[in-house]
C-alpha cells in the first residue's frame, strides 16, 4: 500500500500546456495511445486538473520506485474501495503488467501502441503536432517565420515551445523515450530516411557499426512499427519496394548527417498525408499519389517554367496513371496551368497543408 500511497499523494501538477486539437473521451473506459513524445502523458495531466485530485490515482508505469515494487491487482482494487477513487490512470503502461485490468469506475489506459482490451474501450490516438497545431503554439511571426522554425523543430511537442539548446532538448528526449540500443537503430534508421529499403539492408547496415543480431533488429523495427516510430510505404510503380520514412524530420537530422534539405522537405509533406489520414504511395522516388488519384509533388525551389518542361516530360507516365491533379508542394511559390485533361497547381506548405486539414 505504500507505493499506492506515493502515487495517491505525488504531485502531478504542470506547469504549462498548449491545448491539442483533441480532448480526452469521457467514457468509463479510454484507452490513449501514440508514438514515443507525442504528449500523451502531458494530455492526461491537464485532464486530471479538471477534478477533484482525491478521487484520481494516476499511476506512472516509468517512475523508477516500479522496477523492485510489484502492484497486485487486488491490492490496487482495495486501495481504489477504500479512497473512494473515482478515475484510474495507468500511464505508461505494459499490456501485460495485470493479468485483469483493476475495476474502477472509470479506467485510463496510456501507452505508446494500441492493445486490444475489450469492445468497452474508447480509443484516442494522439500523435505527434502537425503544422497547424505547431502554428497555433507560436506567439508571434508570419507565415514564412513559423514555417522555418517547423521546419527546424520538428512536431515533437516538447520542441514546439522550447526556449533552451535544440540538440540539447532532442538528447534528452532519445535518452528518457528509448534504450541505448534503440537510439543506436534510431540513428540507422534516420541515415535511411527518405530511401527505399529492406529490413534485412537495415540490418547489414547496422551489423557493420554495432553489435546486434538479425533477431533483435527486426524485432526492434516491429516495435517501430507499431508504435509508428516509422512508416514504410509502398511504390505504385514497384511493387517490391518501399520507402522509409521517420516520424519527425527534425529529429532524424538530428540523429543523422544524410539528412538534407530536400529529404526533409519531402519527409515533412508524407508526414503531413499521414497525420490528415490520406492514403497514399510513392510515385517514384520523390512523389506521392492519393486515392483519389492526385499526386502530390515536393518541390520547394521549383519555379512555373522549370516545371512546365517537366510535366510535359512526364505527361505520359502521369496519364498512365490516371492521375487527374498534381498539387506541387513548394517554400512560398504559387503557379497554375493545365495540360491536356490534367491540372498543375503550386501552393506553399503552409497553404497546402491547410486545404489537407478542410478535406
Amino acid at each position: 500500500m505504500k507505493l499506492l500511497e506515493y502515487f495517491y499523494e505525488r504531485n502531478n501538477d504542470l506547469g504549462f500546456f498548449h491545448q491539442r486539437k483533441f480532448n480526452i473521451p469521457n467514457d468509463d473506459k479510454v484507452h490513449i495511445y501514440g508514438s514515443p513524445g507525442g504528449g500523451k502523458s502531458f494530455l492526461v495531466l491537464d485532464y486530471m486538473m479538471t477534478f477533484n485530485t482525491q478521487e484520481i490515482l494516476y499511476i506512472d508505469f516509468n517512475d523508477p520506485k516500479l522496477y523492485f515494487i510489484h502492484i497486485s491487482v487486488e491490492e490496487l482494487n482495495r486501495f481504489i474501495v477504500e479512497n473512494k477513487i473515482k478515475i484510474l490512470i495507468l500511464d505508461h503502461y505494459e499490456h501485460s503488467y495485470f493479468k485483469r485490468l483493476p475495476s474502477s469506475n472509470r479506467l485510463i489506459i496510456v501507452s505508446d501502441i494500441m492493445n486490444d482490451y475489450d469492445e468497452d474501450f474508447q480509443t484516442l490516438e494522439v500523435p505527434l503536432l502537425d503544422y497547424e497545431e505547431f502554428f497555433s503554439f507560436q506567439k508571434k511571426g508570419n507565415e514564412t517565420q513559423i514555417f522555418n522554425l517547423f521546419f527546424k523543430q520538428g512536431t515533437l511537442p516538447a520542441l514546439a515551445v522550447t526556449h533552451y539548446l535544440k540538440e540539447e532538448v532532442f538528447q534528452n528526449f532519445l535518452k528518457n523515450h528509448f534504450s541505448e540500443s534503440e537510439i543506436k537503430l534510431l540513428c540507422v534508421l534516420a541515415y535511411f530516411n527518405g530511401k527505399t529499403v529492406t529490413t534485412f539492408q537495415l540490418y547489414t547496415y547496422a551489423k557493420e557499426r554495432y553489435k546486434i543480431s538479425k533477431d533483435q533488429i527486426y524485432k526492434q523495427i516491429k516495435q517501430f512499427q507499431t508504435q509508428k516510430v516509422i512508416h514504410f510505404i509502398e511504390d505504385t510503380l514497384n511493387l517490391t519496394t518501399k520507402k522509409l520514412l521517420f516520424y519527425d524530420f527534425a529529429l532524424a537530422k538530428h540523429l543523422s548527417l544524410n539528412q538534407s534539405f530536400f529529404i526533409q522537405f519531402d519527409t515533412m509533406l508524407a508526414l503531413s498525408l499521414i497525420k490528415h489520414n490520406i492514403h497514399f504511395k510513392t510515385f517514384g522516388q520523390s512523389a506521392y499519389l492519393t486515392e483519389k488519384n492526385i499526386l502530390i509533388y515536393p518541390a520547394p525551389f521549383e519555379n512555373e517554367e522549370n516545371f512546365l518542361k517537366k510535366a510535359y516530360n512526364r505527361l505520359s507516365h502521369f496519364q498512365q496513371a490516371n492521375i487527374v491533379k498534381i498539387s506541387i508542394v513548394t517554400i512560398n511559390t504559387h503557379y497554375k496551368f493545365k495540360i491536356e485533361n490534367i491540372e498543375f497547381e503550386a501552393l506553399p506548405f503552409y497553404e497546402w497543408v491547410v486545404i489537407n486539414d478542410e478535406n
